[in-house]
């Protein structure tokens, strides 16, 4: 599984609003610092499912005040 650009985005973004390592990023969400590493350098390509979920979870509970422009 892929997660979209959009929600890479919003993780970069909020990892860094609340100045989170990638090990304190990983761990609150349940995952591996590797798996988490690769997720941050756009390497989501054959993610599980279960990432994806803990990804999207994370996301639902911490939203990003900011806003991210696409043009």
């Amino acid at each position: 599984m892929k997660i979209t650009n959009q929600q890479l985005e919003t993780l970069r973004i909020e990892r860094g609003r609340r100045n989170l390592t990638i090990s304190s990023l990983a761990q609150q969400l349940g995952v591996s610092r590797y798996t988490m590493a690769n997720v941050i350098n756009g390497k989501t390509d054959g993610l599980r499912s279960e990432t994806v979920k803990k990804i999207n979870s994370w996301l639902a509970v911490h939203p990003s005040k900011a806003v991210v422009n696409h043009d």
